[in-house]
């Protein structure tokens, strides 16, 4: 739903920067690059979409001076019982 669906509505709308903080695999998809795509569910996809995991650092297009580190997107991880 948040890949297909609500990513090519917010590629329709002209969303720069859509990030998904994917909780089951533990990463931030970060879809970028909005344009045309008639086979998209609002005729609209993302055609760059980079997967960074824990340790990697991520700079928001509209605040590129302020880096986001993904494991403090993600809650904690803890064993299970």
């Amino acid at each position: 739903m948040d890949r297909d669906h609500k990513g090519s509505l917010y590629a329709r709308a002209h969303l720069a920067d859509y990030w998904i903080v994917n909780l089951r695999d533990r990463v931030v998809e970060v879809h970028r690059e909005p344009g045309p795509d008639a086979a998209a569910s609002f005729g609209w996809r993302y055609r760059s979409i980079e997967i960074f995991g824990l340790d990697a650092m991520l700079f928001p297009l509209a605040l590129p001076g302020v880096p986001v580190r993904v494991s403090d997107l993600l809650p904690e991880s803890h064993p299970r019982a």
